[in-house]
């Protein structure tokens, strides 16, 4: 093999292995290479795009634009665009490519898939915005207490004590934002470690049962557990699962009305143990039921901070169950209670 033949072979194999879109054109704008993975941006098959020019790709004017005022001027430039059909977002980089004379001869563009560093990117902001609102609403309503008394308010001993309980219900509810931030970052993040065990999900059942007692008597609710004899066991972390049902337990707790009840069931279905806790609430209406497990997503922002929800317990849920290879379901109806399940890989 000549070294010409070599250097071809090594530069195709070079672009074919690339992750970015690769397009050279001529200094006509003529396209006189693309890489395969130009060629799935542009959802064409192979070589059609060779000897073509963006003018007959009409629905690619911004790159159009870019490889002309590249060729006209010599300079880079940059933008961030959709490729249509595509709803991805595309960076698309074009620089010269100049002769030995300095003379521009043609250009390469260079198109890189950018969808999931902007879309956590939007992630990121919103989660700030959303932790930033969360901790100032109770950080005000403390203050403005603490303001109230200090000017006076404490001399009236009914007025002062009902200003500090709700001073000690908001300090109560910042403490669990907290909690609940710390540990959805700590699963995120798998810095705590699993410590995985069979393990029983009807004597898990029974125990969170029993830790809620108080919520549960507290309402008068009637709480139901149905489960298969001999259910089978889960390989899981033991003190995960307890949050994942001390989380679904308290969530229907808090939306079942008094004296109302809960039904909670254990079976195996597909290999998988699947528990589910279904309440006697409100329901979910179809078109929220999609976002339900998202981080301080509430189907009624104002009910859900009364009932000292802090808006991540359901991601808690559904990054514990992942964690361990299972999944998170919803079904609700308005005005008919929602049932919230987790399934387990069964050993």
């Amino acid at each position: 093999m000549n070294k010409l033949n070599q250097d071809k072979t090594i530069m195709n194999s070079v672009l074919s292995s690339m992750a970015e879109g690769v397009l050279v054109v001529d200094k006509n704008s003529q396209i006189i290479l693309a890489n395969k993975t130009a060629e799935n941006i542009f959802l064409v098959r192979e070589g059609v795009l060779l000897g073509k020019t963006f003018s007959e790709l009409p629905d690619y004017a911004k790159i159009r634009s870019m490889v002309g005022g590249v060729l006209k001027t010599g300079k880079d430039v940059f933008a961030e665009t959709l490729i249509r059909p595509h709803t991805q977002i595309y960076r698309v980089h074009v620089a010269p490519i100049n002769g030995s004379d300095g003379s521009i001869d043609g250009a390469v563009a260079v198109i890189h898939d950018v969808t999931d560093a902007r879309n956590f990117d939007k992630m990121r902001s919103e989660f700030v915005s959303n932790v930033s609102h969360e901790l100032r609403t109770p950080l005000t309503s403390i203050k403005g207490f603490v303001e109230t008394l200090l000017d006076g308010a404490m001399e009236n001993n009914n007025l002062c004590r009902r200003f500090l309980t709700i001073i000690d219900s908001e300090t109560y509810r910042l403490g669990r934002l907290i909690e609940d931030l710390l540990t959805l970052s700590s699963i995120e993040s798998q810095e705590r470690p699993m410590y995985l065990m069979p393990l029983c999900m009807v004597n898990s059942v029974i125990n969170v049962m029993n830790i809620m007692g108080p919520q549960i008597s507290d309402k008068c609710l009637r709480v139901d557990y149905i489960y298969e004899p001999n259910l089978a066991y889960i390989n899981a972390d033991e003190d995960l699962v307890n949050q994942v049902l001390i989380n679904l337990l308290d969530n229907a707790i808090k939306y079942t009305p008094r004296k109302g009840t809960i039904t909670i069931r254990s079976f195996v279905q597909n290999r998988r143990v699947i528990t589910t806790v279904t309440d006697t609430g409100m329901g979910i209406s179809r078109e929220s039921l999609p976002r339900v497990f998202e981080r301080f997503y509430r189907v009624d922002k104002a009910r859900s901070r009364d009932r000292g929800g802090t808006g991540l317990g359901l991601s808690i849920v559904k990054h514990i169950v992942e964690a361990h290879g299972g999944e998170v379901r919803v079904e609700s109806e308005v005005g008919r209670g929602s049932t919230f399940g987790a399934s387990f890989i069964a050993l």
